[in-house]
This record gives C-alpha cells, structure tokens and sequence, in this order.
C-alpha cells in the first residue's frame, strides 16, 4: 500500500473543457482550497486543502460527481500522483514553500539576476487567473 496525503486529492476523468477554476469552484464547497493543478493531456489534476477534514469531505462527496459531461474519480494524492505533477513528497504530505504553495523541483538553469521578482501588477497584489489556467 502506497502513502497517500492528508491535504491533497487527485481528480481523474476530467473533461477537456473543465478549467481549473472551475475544479476549485466545486472543491471549495467542501473548505478552503490551497492549490490545484490541471494536466491537460492527462485530464487529471491535484487539489490540496488546507485542513485534512476538508480533503475528506471533498473525497468522500465529490467521487463519481459529473461535470462538463464526465463523472470525475476522486481519490487522495499518492507519492506516484506528486511526482507526476513535479511537487515533492515528504512525509505526511510535501514540503511547503514559504509562499504556501508546493514546493517544485529547483530549476537546473543559473540564476540570471539577483533582483527581487516583480510583482505582476502596479499595485503589487498577483493576478489570481494565472494560477487557475489549465
């Protein structure tokens, strides 16, 4: 048997037309929901909840739920699922970054700059539509 996580569930049997918000939209029915991330060939995605409650209660009613005319298979994340999707297992879950969102695998390439990143507007606040694109 393979370690599964507390926080994260993996949504299989996505249709090509549903978004990521809109997965998000129907997890946050069941708690607060930190991440998700969609692989589109695969048509499936990662959602990870804050409280393990939540991630409960998202898996035990959204199994076998139909959207955008597929009926979505819900289980918790395993090792095998994080790896798929480049987040890094540790034990009990993964390891967070202090941004709160999963940690990926460093990038190989050198550091170009040493500057602080730029945040993506004037106001300084981040564009929340990038992280709900597929």
């Amino acid at each position: 048997m393979s370690l599964k996580s507390r926080y994260t569930i993996v949504v299989d049997g996505l249709s090509s037309y549903t978004r990521s918000r809109d997965i998000k939209y129907e997890c946050e029915r069941f708690g607060k929901v930190e991440a998700v991330e969609r692989d589109a060939r695969a048509r499936c995605a990662l959602v990870e909840f804050t409280s393990s409650r939540d991630a409960d209660r998202a898996w035990e009613k959204m199994d076998g739920l139909r959207v955008d005319g597929a009926r979505w298979k819900v289980d918790y994340a395993t090792k095998k699922d994080f790896s798929f999707f480049g987040w890094k297992w540790t034990e009990g879950g993964y390891d967070r970054s202090p941004s709160g969102s999963p940690s990926r695998s460093p990038s190989r390439s050198p550091s170009r700059s040493r500057s602080p990143s730029r945040p993506s507007s004037k106001d300084g606040s981040r564009d929340e539509r990038a992280d709900l694109t597929p």
